[in-house]
């Protein structure tokens, strides 16, 4: 996996850019003002950047944590058990997948079968918080983990996370951009959407939400029809992959009367 490559100067001024000498990038989608650092443009780009990545996979992000070993008993955990040490209290977007080992655990580098255990809401686990079994199903509130069933056994579990966005505080010229490249134009318009509000540039505004979202009729019909915008037209790399993989078909004959 190669790390990024793009700061936030890149995304607000071009590749390369700087503020004295820009060469594309927000810089070209808002006229050429000369006033985008005084009005805030890292901040834009970070909001975009967070709001666009709270929901969407990007591997730049991704993490795998720690094994980690549930306690007989006890269905609730920490969510600090399962990060690795330089993510503790980080906020955590998005948890992809989580896996249980199966007993015996035959240790580290060894053949040990498994199975991932399943989302669902917290509301539909409240019956099962108090009967023991292998967990089956997992849920995040109010910092914690929650298994259910209630877990009947020292069982080993890791899980994948998504980190949020790191930046500076403020956001500075150096962050680096952590997204795939090919949101990048998403970013740059995204942010030049914000920009065009906060400057009164209300004809750009209208403009760039629409290459972002589509235009009327595909936002009206939720995608049934019209233009799509680049974010619905736009597939992370592993949603790329997983398209590309042959998938099982099972056909459906129906029953003759």
């Amino acid at each position: 996996m190669s790390a990024p490559i793009y700061t936030l100067q890149d995304i607000a001024f071009g590749i390369g850019g700087t503020p004295s000498a820009p060469t594309g990038g927000v810089w070209s989608k808002l006229s050429q003002r000369q006033d985008l650092l005084a009005n805030g443009v890292y901040q834009w780009i970070q909001d975009s950047i967070l709001e666009l990545s709270r929901d969407t996979r990007f591997q730049y992000l991704e993490r795998t944590g720690p094994q980690f070993t549930l306690v007989p008993g006890t269905n609730n955990y920490n969510i600090n058990n399962f990060l690795l040490t330089g993510d503790q209290n980080a906020q955590i977007n998005l948890i992809p997948s989580l896996f249980r080992f199966f007993n015996p655990y035959q240790g580290s580098g060894q053949t040990n079968a498994g199975s991932t255990i399943q989302w669902k809401t917290i509301d539909a686990l409240e019956l099962m918080f108090q009967t023991p079994g292998v967990p089956t199903y997992f849920t995040r509130y109010g910092g914690q983990l929650w298994f259910a069933p209630q877990p009947n056994q020292a069982l080993i579990v890791y899980f994948r996370y998504q980190l949020s966005h790191p930046f500076s505080n403020p956001p500075v010229a150096s962050d680096l951009f952590m997204l795939d490249l090919e949101w990048k134009e998403i970013i740059e318009y995204a942010a030049a959407l914000r920009g065009a509000t906060t400057l009164r540039m209300m004809d750009y505004a209208a403009s760039y939400h629409t290459t972002l979202f589509g235009d009327p009729e595909f936002q009206r019909s939720s995608g049934g029809r019209g233009m799509p915008g680049l974010i619905f037209r736009r597939i992370t790399q592993m949603e790329g992959d997983s398209q590309s993989m042959p998938k099982q078909i099972k056909p459906m004959v129906p029953r003759m009367s």
